[in-house]
């Protein structure tokens, strides 16, 4: 018998005048995870069944055989059934709550404990559709051992002339594998991850940038796991928080605390894993989770006016000067970067959306896209200076320039002329086009940091790789490849000087940032692995499935070998020495599976269709 069915048997038993308390009307949700939904409603003389949980009060979760045991009263000793069923918010007394639906039902369980348990806090707020579809709150680790670094086993670089390349890209999987852990076993984690090695917690949006590079890892290590771990940890109201400590799997921040959560790219992080992976089910699977955080933004970080806000612990770039004092709190401005990326957000949800067959949040994510395009273009762009700002309530902008603001790049927010505007900042001496590119501040702001200041002028490898994508999503190919190629020589010679990577770096010397932690891979990989190969080698996967780019500018032989396409295909792409940047490529591509490879050089463009096996290319 399905789960309506059951509910529906048990209407006729309902007693009018129930609820006997307070309150009028209960809304109770019941959730076969994976499976059936369905909610009771009941209440002022009545009761009756709705599809879907979109405003349960209260979710119950367990399997058919359990619901079935619970709503049937000759079923001996039906407390012990409570017992094994979950029920969120998971308020202190739970029990009352459930007995209190099963009275209104003439289902009462007589030996059923009602005494609240112990409870520390914070009390929960109610549950928020369609968080109920979270399956990942409902699974539980299953022991895994942590493989061992192999990197026969691995993509491997091959870039002749730049021997400090490949030597970076080595260092940097054999730093991140031993990062590599299980979960603490009161964590409440449910997969093994890679921990960012900064303290003694597990931060959001460095996991976000570690999945960049760990995704070409994926045949040996699941490294997209590790933002299962945050999904498990998601709340009723949808929020996730930002750092949560390692060993007790508890939150570091309050939810209301501006501080706790931020930046929102989980979506954008899904897509660019997709793009690689094909992995449709992981996409199923996530998007629940990712449209309940995007409505708990929406919820509580927002102004009345629609704008958005953080701060500078919950942008990600905790000392930056571009609103005073805003370290730990908003200061009443609308923030450029987040207003950004909550606009990249309702595009990225709506392209897994179309992905997966789910449009029902369709017409909401369009409304708040274009609603953020009207604010971002109408209250947050300087005219005169030609770039995008924090503004205050008052309507008046900031005057720092801040890397955050070039997260607009990639969702089509922003008009094309404003862009080109945009963009140009990026070849100004004055500003972001330093001897090391790009710094997170630009160098004509006044507490401008030529060592770094941590976020004062510091270069970091996840948002050097977000303005590339950006660039990317603008078609400035050439720019994308001039400043990877800074970037990469500048972090190489400090590679060179000191054997190892940095947490950042100087923006006027080839040093590491002051401060900047060493050995740091965290996200660092980034610069090591993902960088070098998508825009130096220049292989990346696009849109169509089965089909990768290859952007080919240097003249050494060089390419990637066991890189990783679709669930299971490998592919080898080596390109011969040539004599200058206009000669032909010859190409040797070997392939498990058939692929599309899209070959572009000098201003030409070839495409070609291999079937499995190996093939010289000659462009």
């Amino acid at each position: 018998m399905l789960l309506h069915q059951q509910f529906q048997q048990i209407l006729g038993r309902y007693k009018p005048g129930s609820p006997a308390v307070p309150a009028n009307r209960f809304i109770f949700g019941f959730v076969i995870p994976h499976g059936e939904q369905l909610s009771i409603i009941f209440g002022n003389g009545g009761a009756r069944l709705e599809d879907g949980v979109r405003e349960a009060e209260y979710l119950v979760y367990g399997t058919l055989p359990l619901f079935a045991a619970l709503l049937n009263p000759d079923m001996p000793d039906r407390a012990s059934i409570v017992g094994q069923l979950r029920i969120q918010p998971d308020y202190p007394f739970s029990n009352y709550l459930l007995s209190i639906f099963l009275n209104a039902f003439d289902l009462a369980i007589l030996d059923l404990d009602y005494v609240a348990k112990r409870f520390d806090g914070p009390f929960p707020f109610p549950p928020r559709y369609p968080v109920a579809d979270n399956t990942f709150r409902m699974r539980e680790y299953q022991s895994e051992p942590i493989p061992a670094y192999d990197p026969q086993r691995l993509p491997e670089l091959i870039a002749d002339d730049h021997p400090t390349w490949v030597a970076m890209f080595n260092r940097a999987w054999e730093l991140a594998f031993r990062n590599l852990r299980q979960p603490e076993p009161d964590s409440g984690f449910i997969t093994n991850f890679i921990d960012p090695a900064f303290n003694a917690n597990i931060f959001l949006w460095d996991s976000c940038f570690m999945t960049m590079f760990g995704r070409y890892a994926r045949r040996q290590f699941y490294f997209m796991g590790t933002l299962d771990n945050f999904y498990a940890k998601q709340h009723d109201d949808g929020f996730i928080c930002r750092e949560i400590n390692t060993y007790s799997g508890k939150d570091l921040f309050q939810s209301l605390d501006p501080r706790s959560t931020g930046p929102n790219i989980l979506a954008w992080t899904e897509w660019h894993d997709y793009q690689l992976s094909r992995d449709e089910e992981r996409l199923c699977t996530v998007f629940s989770v990712l449209i309940g955080y995007h409505r708990w933004w929406k919820e509580w970080r927002t102004h009345s006016d629609g704008g958005y806000w953080t701060s500078g612990w919950g942008s990600g770039m905790d000392n930056q000067t571009r609103i005073p004092r805003s370290e730990y709190h908003h200061r009443h401005f609308s923030w450029i970067d987040t207003n950004m990326q909550q606009a990249l957000n309702c595009q990225m949800l709506l392209k897994i959306g179309a992905v997966i067959g789910r449009s029902e949040f369709d017409a909401e994510l369009k409304t708040e896209f274009f609603h953020l395009g009207e604010y971002i273009n109408a209250r947050m762009w300087d005219e005169d200076i030609g770039f995008y700002f924090d503004a205050a309530s008052d309507g008046t902008l900031s005057r720092t320039k801040s890397i955050g603001a070039y997260w607009g790049l990639h969702s089509g927010i922003i008009p094309d002329e404003r862009a080109k505007r945009m963009i140009a900042h990026l070849d100004d001496p004055a500003a972001f086009n330093r001897p090391h590119r790009i710094p997170t501040q630009s160098g004509d702001s006044e507490v401008y940091n030529p060592y770094g200041g941590y976020w004062l002028g510091a270069v970091w490898s996840p948002t050097n790789y977000m303005v590339l994508r950006g660039l990317t999503e603008r078609g400035r190919h050439n720019l994308a490849y001039v400043i990877a190629q800074n970037h990469i020589e500048n972090v190489g010679r400090v590679f060179e000087d000191t054997g190892t990577l940095w947490e950042n770096y100087a923006p006027e010397h080839a040093l590491p940032g002051k401060p900047a932690g060493r050995d740091f891979v965290g996200w660092t990989g980034v610069s090591a692995i993902t960088i070098p190969l998508e825009y130096l080698i220049g292989v990346r996967p696009i849109s169509q499935p089965n089909s990768l780019l290859w952007d080919i500018r240097l003249t050494e032989r060089h390419g990637i070998q066991r890189y990783p396409l679709g669930i299971s295909n490998e592919i080898d792409l080596v390109c011969g020495r040539r004599i200058d940047s206009s000669t032909r490529p010859t190409l040797n591509v070997k392939t498990h599976q058939p692929v599309m490879l899209e070959v572009r050089w000098d201003d030409h463009h070839k495409e070609f269709s291999l079937e499995a096996g190996e093939h010289l290319i000659q462009c």
